[in-house]
């Protein structure tokens, strides 16, 4: 039962998520430029991330912390598919581009927030018990 609760967590994260993005294209972009709309549409969606995950940890009753490293697994794999779908096949970046969104070091958050939300769980986990 706690993979499905997961996917359905997962799949509301998505949606947290693709709503924060176009924020950041459609507005944040024009006011602040893309470079430190980036790292706005960072720190959002890791509020994002884990307010979802503080509502709702309780409801999906993880018994351990091994339990929530599996709930941040599916959680980790809906976003990196639907981010690499998206850029891939929606964007039609070249794999190159799609790759380069996930390194920190030219100023891409997303392998960072990748991590943030595979831990999530556990961190909540923790700070509710």
């Amino acid at each position: 039962m706690l993979i499905f609760k997961s996917l359905a967590i997962g799949l509301l994260i998505a949606l947290g998520e693709v709503l924060n993005g176009n924020i950041r294209v459609r507005l944040l972009h024009r006011r602040f430029g893309k470079k430190r709309a980036k790292l706005i549409s960072f720190f959002s969606g890791t509020v994002i991330i884990y307010s979802i995950c503080w509502l709702t940890l309780p409801w999906l009753a993880p018994s351990s912390q091994l339990d929530c490293l599996k709930i941040g697994s599916v959680w980790l794999i809906i976003m990196l598919a639907l981010d690499i779908y998206f850029g891939k096949y929606v964007f039609r970046m070249k794999w190159q581009k799609v790759w380069e969104d996930f390194n920190p070091v030219k100023g891409n958050m997303l392998g960072v927030g990748m991590l943030l939300l595979f831990a999530s769980p556990v961190v909540i986990f923790i700070l509710q018990n």
